[in-house]
């Protein structure tokens, strides 16, 4: 799937209610509700099988975040390597990237390593269409 810029640059907004995503390149066209299109920004925080998996199922881009390490709930047998304490949770440090993810409901996202883009890049986004609603 492409990133949301790609993705913008696609659409057209016929009015508040619809607008209409062309590709001619591939061959695809469809209408979705205007409101579809706004951006959210999300804080994820993802560890290294997170960030993997956020990869490969194309939620994320490849770019180099910053890590951080954060309180995670975990099984204490992870700490101690006891059979017992596989049912006791302790909070424990755990390195994760953060990533700012701006996305819109129908999934489309574009990813950066630094909040004030990401809320500048879904502001912009947000100026363009919500003109269709005054």
């Amino acid at each position: 799937m492409e990133h949301l810029t790609e993705f913008m640059e696609k659409i057209t907004i016929l009015n508040k209610d619809i607008a209409t995503y062309r590709d001619d390149e591939k061959g695809r066209m469809f209408e979705m509700n205007t409101i579809s299109l706004l951006p959210k920004v999300e804080r994820l925080e993802l560890s290294s099988d997170e960030f993997k998996k956020a990869k490969f199922e194309m939620k994320v881009e490849d770019l180099e975040y910053d890590i951080i390490e954060v309180d995670r709930p975990v099984p204490k047998n992870t700490i101690t390597k006891k059979d017992e304490d596989i049912y006791t949770i302790v909070n424990s440090k755990v390195k994760v990237r953060l990533v700012w993810n701006v996305s819109n409901a129908i999934g489309v996202y574009k990813s950066f390593t630094n909040k004030d883009e990401a809320m500048e890049y879904a502001e912009n986004i947000k100026k363009d269409i919500i003109k269709y609603f005054e």
